[in-house]
């Protein structure tokens, strides 16, 4: 690893960076790493789903009830069936 001295930070840029590292609870060096780590490397791409998401929606609170209200009896179990 390379040790660098930057010059010339802006007053606010210094003032962000501390806010930065006091929420996140780590040093200020560690803090200006993570925004150069972040802002220089490239961002990993989304997953691409293979899913048949984007041809079918979610079911709503109300949808989801009803369904799990009508198969309920689908979920009983008979002993004598198992005997």
């Amino acid at each position: 690893m390379k040790t660098m001295t930057i010059r010339n930070i802006p007053d606010n840029v210094v003032g962000q960076l501390k806010i930065l590292a006091e929420t996140s609870n780590t040093s200020i060096n560690n803090t200006v790493v993570q925004v150069l780590v972040s802002g220089v490397l490239p961002q990993k791409a989304p997953r691409k789903r293979r899913n048949l998401s984007r041809y079918c929606g979610g079911w709503t609170q109300k949808e989801y009830d009803e369904f799990e209200h009508a198969v309920a009896d689908c979920e009983q179990i008979n002993p004598e069936d198992w005997q």
